[in-house]
């Protein structure tokens, strides 16, 4: 009877411990605006490292600068970090009716150039990850290196979309769900995220309970570390990206990169999911016409790779860093 207590105990606490407000921002981080292509773009700043190489970390669908936060912990002491709320995400202001498919392209060129940094190495997840490539690509003397967390490899016509932009949202409902599915997705712990979508969905996202939402989380990614969790809630919380088709475009048209791994001209470095043999043999083909690039393909992980894996993805940036 004791233990049985006990353990009760124990499982009160921890879900205690989880229940919380959305957390602020981490000890030692500071946070701000800069005025960059005609909008304000919040961004996070981690333990200030003068002198050291300056990394600008850019996110993917529906994420937050914050999004970075255990990857930033690992890297922080030998880099100095500022991670971007992209437009229409987190804390920056939203979509205009001039963006197009180069404005989130445009937003990270301005910024670095506002901020006055000197070659930055830039690393993208996702969208983000299609951001960096194609800006290394279009702007040649901006960046030091260029590093791509799981971006799509290979061309797109107008309307594909790879799994990894359709897994961007993570937790998307199939419209044609069996009966009864709508009222499973409205447990606690099974609420239902679009990357796109009417305005009234995605403010009701906004609106979620934040506990239910980071239940969400640790029950479909269970490898994630709980602070992944609780920034990938508060992301859903603060998303105000595509209300519109046109809005959708920009985002998924920046993920068009063409030829872009081919005309950067830096030293580069691909993430990749893990993947059956032939993918990998797809993406290596597709890797290979980089001039100074390497593709690392990260076992047993996912989209989110520098979640699912985190040491590894520290041990892989890590050692391609070292040798800039």
């Amino acid at each position: 009877m004791q233990l049985r207590k006990l353990g009760f105990l124990i499982l009160f606490l921890s879900t205690s411990i989880f229940a919380a407000d959305p957390p602020g921002i981490p000890d030692g981080w500071s946070d701000g605006y800069v005025y960059a292509n005609g909008i304000r773009i919040h961004y996070y700043h981690a333990v200030p490292a003068p002198g050291k190489p300056v990394i600008v970390m850019i996110h993917g669908v529906t994420d937050i600068g914050l999004s970075w936060t255990t990857l930033t912990w690992k890297l922080q002491d030998f880099y100095d970090i500022y991670m971007l709320d992209t437009r229409g995400h987190g804390l920056s202001d939203p979509f205009t009716s001039a963006d197009d498919s180069s404005t989130l392209v445009k937003d990270v060129v301005e910024f670095v150039n506002a901020m006055h940094f000197q070659k930055p190495i830039l690393m993208g997840h996702s969208m983000g990850a299609a951001t960096v490539m194609r800006l290394g690509a279009e702007y040649p003397g901006l960046a030091k290196a260029i590093i791509m967390l799981d971006p799509f490899l290979g061309r797109r016509g107008p309307n594909r979309q790879d799994t990894g932009e359709r897994r961007e949202g993570e937790r998307k409902v199939d419209s044609e769900a069996p009966p009864g599915a709508g009222q499973q997705e409205k447990a606690p712990d099974r609420l239902s995220v679009s990357m796109h979508g009417t305005p009234e969905t995605l403010v009701a996202q906004n609106n979620y309970n934040f506990d239910d939402l980071v239940a969400t989380c640790r029950r479909q990614t269970p490898k994630w570390d709980i602070v992944d969790c609780q920034y990938w809630a508060l992301s859903k919380k603060q998303y105000h990206g595509a209300y519109t088709n046109e809005a959708w475009q920009v985002m998924s048209g920046v993920m068009r990169t063409g030829d872009a791994l081919a005309k950067i001209t830096v030293p580069a470095l691909i993430l990749k999911a893990d993947a059956p043999p032939e993918v990998r043999k797809a993406n290596e083909v597709a890797a290979s016409v980089m001039q100074k690039g390497k593709l690392v393909h990260i076992d047993e992980a996912g989209h989110n790779l520098h979640h699912d894996e985190l040491e590894r993805t520290v041990e892989v940036l890590t050692e391609f860093l070292s040798a800039l």
